[in-house]
C-alpha cells in the first residue's frame, strides 16, 4: 500500500508538470503569433507625430530666459519686480518685431542667390546592416511628397554604416524621388554615413558633414565561410543539384572552384560599378575611380574631395535654417506604441524569478533565529 501510494503520488507531480510546461509552451507560442501578428499590421498602420520646430525651440528659449530671471542674484526683489514687468511690456511687441526682422533677413538672403524654403520637412533615418527601416523611410517620402513642392527644403539626418546592397538601393531609390521632384534635398551627417549609407547621402543636393563623421566607404564586400575540409575530414559527403550553370557560385559546403570564385567576383563588380554609376551621376566634382576603393575619411577629409559639400553638424545646420524658413518647420517622425515583444515578456518573468529568489534568501535569513518557521 506505500508503495502504491508513493507511486500515485509521483504519477500526480509527473502529471501536475507536463500539464504546466504544457500550458507554458501554449503560453509563448501564443505570445509569439500575436507579436508577430502585430509587426505584421505595424506595417500598414503607421503613426505619424509632427513637431512644430519653431515652437520646439522657442518655448526651451522662453525656459531659460525664465530660469535667468528666477534665478538671477543681482538684483534685489524689487529691482526683479520692476524689471520682469517692464519685460512683460516689451514681449507685448516683440512676436511682430521678431517676424519683421525675419522677413528683412530673408529678403536680403534671396536678394544674393541663397535659397530660403517656404515649408522646412526634418526627417531622421538610423539604418543597421539589414536596411530594416526602409518601410519608415518609404513612408515619410509618400507623406513629404503629397504635400512638399520646389518651394520646399527636406532635411535628412543620416546615420548608416551601410548593409545589404537591395535594401539600401531601394533607401536611395525613395532619396530620388524627393530630388526628382525638384525639392531640395540635404543630407546631414552626425557620426556616419559609408557605403549603402553614403550611396542614400549622395543623393541629395548637399551633403552636410559634422567634423569627425566618417564618410565614404564607396565599395562591395561579401564573406562566405567554406567547411569543406572539415566535412571530407568527417566522411561526410555534399551533393548540391542546381539547373543553371551559374545558380550557385560560391558554396559553404562544396568545394569551391576557380571558375565560381571568377564568377562570384563579376557579380560582386557589377554591384561595385552600379554604386559608382549612383555616385558619379549626383556628385560631378568626384574623382570616381580615385575614391571608390572602399575606403572611408572623416569629413574635413573628405570635403577636400567633394565627398561633401560643408562642415558642420545637424543641430547647427537646422537652427541657421529656421532663419530663414518662411511659413513652417515640421519634424515627422514614427508614433511608436511600446507594445510588450515576446522577448520584453521573457525578460520581465527571468527578472521577476530573481526577484523572488532574493526574496526567499531574505526571509530565510529574518527567520534564523526562530525554529519555528521554516523555509522550504
Amino acid at each position: 500500500m506505500e508503495f502504491l501510494a508513493n507511486w500515485g503520488l509521483f504519477a500526480v507531480k509527473l502529471v501536475t508538470v507536463l500539464v504546466f510546461v504544457f500550458l507554458l509552451v501554449s503560453l509563448l507560442i501564443s505570445l509569439a503569433m500575436q507579436a508577430k501578428a502585430h509587426n505584421e499590421d505595424d506595417k500598414d498602420k503607421i503613426k505619424f507625430k509632427f513637431t512644430n520646430l519653431f515652437n520646439f525651440y522657442k518655448d526651451n528659449v522662453d525656459k531659460l530666459d525664465a530660469a535667468i530671471d528666477e534665478f538671477d542674484e543681482s538684483k534685489s526683489d524689487k529691482e526683479k519686480k520692476a524689471y520682469l514687468k517692464q519685460k512683460a511690456k516689451a514681449l507685448k511687441t516683440a512676436p511682430e518685431k521678431l517676424r519683421e526682422e525675419k522677413a528683412e533677413r530673408i529678403k536680403k538672403a534671396e536678394e544674393q542667390g541663397e535659397f530660403c524654403p517656404e515649408h522646412l520637412y526634418v526627417i531622421d533615418f538610423d539604418g543597421d546592416a539589414r536596411a530594416s527601416q526602409v518601410d519608415e523611410l518609404t513612408s515619410k517620402v509618400n507623406l513629404i511628397l503629397a504635400k512638399a513642392t520646389d518651394k520646399d527644403e527636406v532635411i535628412i539626418k543620416l546615420t548608416s554604416p551601410g548593409g545589404v546592397v537591395n535594401g539600401y538601393g531601394l533607401c536611395a531609390s525613395q532619396l530620388e524621388r524627393i530630388r526628382n521632384k525638384g525639392i531640395n534635398l540635404v543630407a546631414c551627417v552626425d557620426t556616419v554615413a559609408a557605403s549603402g549609407g553614403y550611396m542614400m547621402a549622395c543623393v541629395a543636393s548637399k551633403i552636410v558633414a559634422a567634423p569627425f563623421s566618417y564618410v565614404g566607404s564607396i565599395g562591395v564586400v561579401a564573406q562566405i565561410p567554406n567547411f569543406n575540409k572539415v566535412l571530407k575530414n568527417h566522411d561526410v559527403e555534399y551533393e548540391q543539384v542546381t539547373a543553371g550553370k551559374y545558380k550557385r557560385t560560391l558554396t559553404m559546403f562544396g568545394e569551391n572552384t576557380p571558375e565560381a570564385r571568377d564568377k562570384f567576383k563579376q557579380e560582386i563588380t557589377l554591384i561595385h560599378n552600379r554604386f559608382k554609376a549612383i555616385v558619379a551621376k549626383y556628385r560631378t566634382k568626384l574623382d570616381i575611380e580615385n575614391i571608390a576603393t572602399g575606403e572611408y575619411w572623416l569629413a574635413e577629409d573628405a570635403k577636400e574631395l567633394n565627398l561633401v559639400d560643408q562642415i558642420s553638424t545637424f543641430d547647427e545646420y537646422l537652427q541657421n535654417r529656421l532663419d530663414f524658413t518662411k511659413v513652417c518647420a515640421i519634424k515627422i517622425s514614427i508614433d511608436k506604441d511600446e507594445k510588450k515583444s515576446l522577448k520584453d515578456i521573457l525578460k520581465k518573468l527571468l527578472m521577476a524569478k530573481t526577484w523572488i529568489k532574493t526574496v526567499r534568501k531574505q526571509l530565510t535569513k529574518a527567520v534564523e533565529c526562530d525554529n519555528q518557521y521554516q523555509i522550504k
